[in-house]
């Protein structure tokens, strides 16, 4: 009688520590500033696709490319439920259409 309520006492505190545990914590909720610096820009038609492409990555607020200084601007929110930028996607997106990245920076806007 006095293993079985080891055992169950053993048993219940087993689950409860794993489940305390193993759980992840949620970063905050925050806007970043992702500026690129781009380089073979030769047609509008290249900056207009970028644009375009770049604002349907999920949590995208805007994306602004200046085609005179070869430099992108896009803002995303960061954090909680939404997760971070796609820096993959940003990456296929700019060899689709014959972008070359140079660099990019990244910033927290308070």
């Amino acid at each position: 009688m006095l293993r079985k309520i080891i055992f169950s006492i053993l048993c219940f505190t087993a689950l409860l520590c794993s489940k305390t545990t193993f759980s992840q914590e949620i970063s905050p909720e925050r806007n970043s500033e992702y500026t690129f610096t781009l380089n073979k820009i030769k047609h509008q038609e290249q900056v207009d696709n970028v644009t375009t492409q770049t604002g349907t990555i999920k949590n995208v607020s805007s994306c602004k490319l200046d085609w005179l200084n070869y430099k992108m601007v896009v803002l995303v929110k960061e954090g909680g439920t939404h997760g971070v930028l796609s820096l993959e996607k940003i990456k296929a997106i700019l060899i689709k259409n014959n972008v070359a990245l140079v660099k990019f920076t990244k910033k927290e806007i308070k």
